[in-house]
């Protein structure tokens, strides 16, 4: 799935240092994600949250709807996990998924976005607490 165009919303490939677009439907959120990471990371990274399974691509529940952009894989995502017939209906699993290309993806139904502390807050609140005691 794959779309090009020019401007903010770009979703031509992108550059290898650069910075990608994730517009999260049906919210209409939108974060970036570093080069090299995934929709599930940078969706972490930005304090967003929903339904996740095993983190690793091994068990389907993180799966998303891919509506506009490319994404690749850097490991083998097993056939039981996401089939063909899902690729091919743009599903993907935002653990494993790295955008190459401005994204726009949407929630599986009954999914909700919600807010929640990024990843590391909470450890980084810790050090700093007992580095001021």
């Amino acid at each position: 799935m794959s779309q090009t165009g020019s401007g903010p919303h770009d979703f031509g490939p992108q550059k290898e240092d650069q910075a990608t677009e994730i517009t999260i439907l049906p919210d209409s959120e939108r974060v970036s994600a570093r080069p090299e990471e995934t929709l599930l990371a940078a969706l972490s990274r930005a304090g967003l949250g929903y339904r996740i399974g095993c983190r690793r691509g091994g068990c389907g529940v993180c799966k998303l709807h891919l509506l506009l952009g490319e994404v690749r894989y850097e490991r083998t995502v097993a056939e039981s996990v996401l089939s063909d017939e899902e690729r091919v209906e743009g599903i993907c699993l935002s653990c494993r998924a790295v955008p190459i290309t401005n994204v726009v993806i949407e929630l599986q139904e009954g999914d909700k976005l919600r807010r929640v502390l990024p990843l590391g807050f909470a450890s980084g609140f810790a050090v700093k607490f007992r580095a001021g005691t």
